[in-house]
């Protein structure tokens, strides 16, 4: 008995998987700036900081308020490699 790997067992018709979520130009994305915690920025992918806030909620507003005014999608992250989206304004 041959034991196969789950890949082949899927076969070559199983459809890709989707990339992970992530900004785009022009996305707001609020950040941990710092090991502080009552430290997040609040930036404009992909230039500097814009603003810099001292509470978690401060920064979330902030980023809700600039990607609905800007029509673009609002983040967080705590690692600058996971992401959640707070906002989408985006179309399509």
């Amino acid at each position: 008995m041959s034991i196969s790997s789950p890949a082949s067992a899927l076969g070559d018709d199983m459809p890709a998987k989707a990339a992970p979520a992530a900004p785009q130009a022009g996305d707001i994305v609020a950040s941990e700036r710092s090991a502080r915690a009552d430290v997040y920025t609040v930036t404009i992918v992909p230039a500097d900081s814009i603003v810099i806030v001292s509470t978690y909620s401060a920064a979330i507003d902030r980023v809700a308020e600039l990607a609905s005014t800007r029509r673009v999608d609002g983040w967080y992250t705590s690692d600058q490699t996971h992401y959640a989206r707070i906002a989408k304004h985006r179309s399509g």
